[in-house]
């Protein structure tokens, strides 16, 4: 029974000497098709994207107190729209905390070369291999 409770039993040297880590619970996402909470036009042309790629992002998602435009949950990947002033550079450390990744995008370039975005985001989500046993 010991070793039930051993990978989630840790020493220390300070007090309290034993201590027991929590396992994270596993992310769960209804799916639903929510392209009406999409607000812009390059939300909508990514969501059908993925959509149209057996993808199931999440419009609005926020992650601890920033707001993903689109989000693949199950991947930890976040699309968030670049806007001017926005600290890049502080919202990639954040969400690196959280073992989150981002692609930041720009509308304009994404409404007229969505492929290579589209490209970026399945490198980072890779999709899984599935095989039907026969």
């Amino acid at each position: 029974m010991l070793k039930k409770y051993k990978k989630n039993v840790r020493l220390t040297k300070k007090f309290p000497f034993i201590r027991v880590t929590r396992k994270g619970r596993a992310s769960l996402v209804v799916v639903e098709d929510l392209w009406t909470k999409c607000n812009t036009e390059a939300e909508k042309l990514l969501y059908h994207q993925l959509r149209a790629n057996m993808y199931y992002p999440t419009p609005h998602y926020w992650i601890e107190h920033i707001r993903a435009n689109l989000a693949l949950v199950p991947y930890k990947l976040a699309l968030i729209e670049f806007k001017p002033g926005m600290d890049e550079k502080r919202i990639i450390k954040q969400l690196k905390k959280r073992q989150w990744r981002v692609i930041f995008y720009d509308t304009d370039q994404l409404l007229k070369d969505e492929r290579r975005y589209f490209d970026l985001i399945l490198k980072q989500a890779p999709t899984k291999n599935v095989s039907s046993s026969s």
